[in-house]
């Protein structure tokens, strides 16, 4: 006999932003999963925040220059993502980019963080070692904003699983995975964020957008926002959205700012995570794929292009 199901949603201030997690399941274990599931974000966001004083990242920010510090396995294979996904975009994308949003006011002020230079290549100074310790072999600032808040909704989605809970969302403020039953998809219009654009449905996968909508600010007469090129220590273009598909929401969070920043460029890059975009600015919506995926079907037609 099959026990009665029930479909709950709730949504608690996580991550900076509004997290929402939508689920469908047996009645007796529904409510007790979905607190599961935001217990986990909360402890990655203990884990990996970069205004806690007592995280990981701030411990490794402060210590690891002088000595190896032994840290959460969850931080460590945060950090092992973002050093294969910094090696094969080229440097595009680099949790060494802190000193620059602090610089920027993006970040609250660390210790000396905006004095250090944003070096191309930063992630090469971060020793990942075994037993999930980390050192530095230079002074340097991570930031795991980029990547971090994918990795929770992954967490979230797989204690969901582990409770028997297949139909759900776990949606983190543009971070959303979704379970077994499809979801039509929505990204924000870049010149128009009010605006909606729907760009397909989404079935046992992940997606995450990047855009400057909210983080844009004038500092020396030019704008900047909070995706940065550690070349240079640039922001990516003005006035663009970028979302990424992918198996993971850890993995599509973090290429977000590697299409941002590398556009048509990124296809090489998103194809090694069997991943694709969709990138929307002045030229209109075009998608960044060198194949079709399975668990997406987008269309990204005319009528999107900013003015």
């Amino acid at each position: 006999m099959l026990s009665p199901s029930s479909s709950l949603r709730r949504a608690r201030a996580l991550l900076g932003t509004l997290v929402e997690i939508k689920a469908t399941g047996a009645d007796q274990v529904l409510s007790a999963a979905v607190d599961a599931a935001f217990a986990e974000m909360e402890q990655v966001q203990r884990l990996m925040s970069f205004h806690d004083p007592n995280s990981d990242v701030s411990l490794l920010n402060r210590c690891a220059y002088k000595r190896a510090i032994k840290i959460n396995p969850r931080t460590w294979a945060v950090l092992a993502r973002a050093h294969e996904i910094a090696k094969v975009s080229g440097g595009a994308f680099d949790v060494t980019v802190a000193p620059r949003l602090v610089k920027w006011g993006f970040l609250p002020a660390a210790d000396g963080a905006a004095n250090l230079e944003v070096k191309q290549d930063g992630y090469r100074r971060i020793d990942l070692l075994e037993d999930c310790a980390v050192r530095f072999r230079e002074p340097a600032q991570l930031d795991l904003g980029g990547i971090a808040k994918g990795y929770a909704v992954d967490r979230a989605a797989r204690v969901l699983e582990e409770h028997g809970i297949r139909d759900y969302v776990v949606n983190a403020g543009g971070d959303l995975r979704v379970g077994a039953t499809a979801e039509a998809i929505h990204v924000r219009h870049p010149a128009c964020p009010q605006q909606l654009i729907p760009v397909g449905m989404l079935r046992t996968a992940a997606i995450a957008t990047s855009a400057d909508y909210f983080t844009r600010k004038k500092i020396g007469g030019r704008y900047v926002h909070a995706i940065v090129a550690p070349s240079g220590g640039r922001p990516a273009k003005r006035r663009a959205s970028v979302s990424v598909v992918a198996a993971e929401c850890m993995t599509a969070d973090a290429l977000t700012k590697v299409a941002a920043l590398l556009r048509e460029r990124a296809v090489s890059v998103l194809a090694r995570f069997d991943a694709e975009g969709i990138l929307i600015d002045r030229r209109g919506a075009r998608l960044l794929s060198s194949s079709a995926r399975s668990t997406s079907s987008f269309g990204v037609g005319a009528g999107c292009a900013l003015p």
